[in-house]
């Protein structure tokens, strides 16, 4: 018998009981606020007393019984609901890559280092070798309470050395969380406890981006959660609207990332992404969150190697694994590239190796699991385009890769002299739907990404879609026009 509500439980061999707690049967429940349904996965292999199995056959039988005022019984005949173990194989898992599906993704960490734990000199291995595997753009830390901006740009510095034209930015919202950034932090504003910071993303990407990192209240503080959580929602809405304390630039993307502590009521995420303010006395009225009118987007990253998406683990806690550590997005403005949750017990020993990584690393560095994304910007011109290597000898258009794609796929093109290019993306009718690139470039390589969006943002459905390059020259006294044109496919 579990009981949900006290994690605590027994289990009876014969004629003998034993208390239990939720690591001995692998308690794992989703989500961890309320609902009108949940999912609960147990451990096949449990031996909760160390030697008897859980699970002695493939047939069981569940009751769940609400002991309130009022409870309630499932089944109703109290006989209970019967389930046999399918053992037939199923397909295997996907092992999710750690890294970019295109270098020039924008890839984001967000991560509660528990007290410190990132200056601890007995942590300090496990964050180095995650750091290294994870190799982020910029970090939301949660819970650095006794060390200042400067000093946790310092200690990230020492694990992830800037090259040459680097540095690492930093900046701190007392009482604990910091932003850390390849971008310069050009200004920092403080929610409550929580933070926002507008980041500018130039050269890389043609665009400033807002990221606010939370740590709003844990347990039973569902008040204080949700208020700090319309203080934020507010906030944005401020933002984006002449005026406020920031004068956010429209199609700005916003990102939300942080331990969200959302194990209550499930209000409090309804705010999140759909800016629905409950203490409008004191934060205004509800508004829609994103650019296009639309909702914002809760990420849920699933582990490399497991179909969970719990991102809080500590066996010898009474709170069982849970999802706590969000990523929220503007869906209009960001299309996602590759994202996890980091949890190296589940990884291969193969898998360990080639990312430098032990199999305990993240649960000797925090209780908190690492919690990562990539981000194309498919609504900004000139994505990132640098030159690399040599000049090329002839204009050229490459099949773009991956393709088929979803969500994002790369288009890389080659000039050989200073051209005015324009690349656009058709139907299969032959109609405009995006441009990427108008405008002069030197001789050089490029690439440029291309997220499934049309020209006003929307995302456009699965086909088959075409994209042309036109470049042309001055040669000769005459204009000299390179024209070529691929074919792309798109499936959701």
């Amino acid at each position: 018998e579990w009981n949900f509500g006290s994690k605590t439980g027994f289990f009876v061999v014969e004629s003998n009981s034993i208390s239990i707690r939720h690591a001995q049967i692998g308690v794992v429940t989703a989500p961890t606020v309320t609902s009108t349904q949940f999912e609960i996965a147990l451990s096949r292999t449990a031996l909760p007393d160390g030697q008897t199995p859980l699970f002695q056959s493939d047939t069981l039988r569940i009751v769940f019984v609400d002991r309130g005022p009022g409870g309630d019984l499932l089944p109703n005949g109290g006989n209970g609901v019967l389930y046999v173990f399918d053992n037939s194989p199923v397909p295997p898992l996907a092992s999710l890559t750690l890294r970019r599906q295109a270098e020039d993704h924008l890839r984001v960490l967000s991560y509660n280092v528990l007290v410190d734990g990132l200056f601890e000199p007995a942590r300090l291995p496990s964050f180095e070798r995650i750091l290294r595997a994870i190799e982020p753009n910029l970090i939301g830390f949660q819970e650095i309470y006794n060390h200042n901006a400067q000093e946790t740009a310092n200690q990230v510095e020492s694990m992830l050395p800037s090259s040459g034209g680097e540095q690492w930015y930093s900046s701190k919202v007392a009482p604990d969380i910091v932003a850390v950034s390849r971008y310069q932090i050009t200004d920092t504003y403080a929610i409550d406890g929580n933070g926002a910071f507008l980041i500018d993303l130039r050269p890389a990407f043609n665009s400033n981006l807002l990221l606010i990192v939370a740590h709003p209240p844990c347990c039973a503080n569902n008040e204080g959660r949700q208020r700090e959580i319309d203080a934020m929602m507010a906030f944005i809405r401020d933002a984006k609207a002449p005026g406020g304390v920031l004068d956010l630039a429209p199609s700005t993307p916003i990102l939300i990332v942080g331990d969200m502590n959302l194990v209550g009521f499930s209000q409090q995420l309804k705010t999140l992404l759909t800016g629905d303010i409950v203490n409008v006395n004191t934060y205004g009225p509800p508004f829609a969150p994103d650019w296009d009118g639309s909702d914002f987007v809760d990420l849920m990253p699933r582990h490399t190697d497991l179909p969970m998406t719990f991102t809080w683990f500590n066996p010898s806690s009474s709170f069982s694994p849970g999802r706590l550590d969000f990523i929220v997005y503007s869906e209009s403005l960001l299309d996602i590239g590759n994202n996890y949750t980091l949890f190296t017990p589940s990884m291969s020993e193969d898998s360990l190796v080639a990312y430098g990584l032990q199999a305990s690393d993240v649960i000797l560095a925090s209780d908190h699991l690492p919690v990562v994304s990539d981000f194309a910007f498919p609504a900004v011109t000139a994505l990132h385009s640098e030159n690399e290597g040599a000049v090329p000898k002839r204009f050229s258009l490459e099949q773009n890769y991956p393709n088929p794609f979803n969500p994002v796929t790369t288009i890389r093109y080659g000039l050989p002299h200073p051209s005015h290019v324009r690349l656009h993306v058709y139907d299969i009718l032959g109609q405009h739907i995006k441009t990427l690139v108008d405008e002069q470039r030197e001789p050089g390589n490029y690439q440029v990404v291309w997220g499934g969006r049309s020209e006003d943002g929307r995302r456009v459905g699965s086909g088959v879609y075409f994209y042309t390059i036109r470049a042309s020259e001055l040669g000769r006294g005459q204009v000299i026009e390179y024209v070529e044109t691929r074919k792309l496919i798109l499936l959701q």
